[in-house]
């Protein structure tokens, strides 16, 4: 199994990168703003889904960015350890 803080440089690594994933999230909603400027306020349906495709996108966003944190916590759970059994043996 891998471990968290790994998976979560990894993913830290192309969620960051240029062009990563998102720089990639921040153009589709971008255009999907755009995309919602050109529909006429009758456009209820096109209007609809746009919203949907956005809330997708968020979501994607926040789960790589759970993924991160957890990774974080994950390292910094394995340093306060490594700090306790340090100061363990010294009793």
């Amino acid at each position: 199994m891998m471990d968290a803080k790994h998976r979560a440089d990894r993913w830290r690594a192309f969620y960051e990168e240029e062009g990563g994933l998102r720089d990639c999230l921040t153009i589709l909603r971008r255009a999907y703003f755009e995309r919602a400027a050109e529909l006429g306020v009758k456009d209820t349906a096109g209007l609809q889904k746009l919203s949907i495709a956005s809330k997708l996108v968020e979501e994607l966003d926040r789960h790589a960015q759970n993924i991160i944190a957890s990774g974080d916590i994950a390292g910094q759970q394995k340093e306060h350890l490594a700090r306790i059994e340090k100061v363990g043996r010294f009793w």
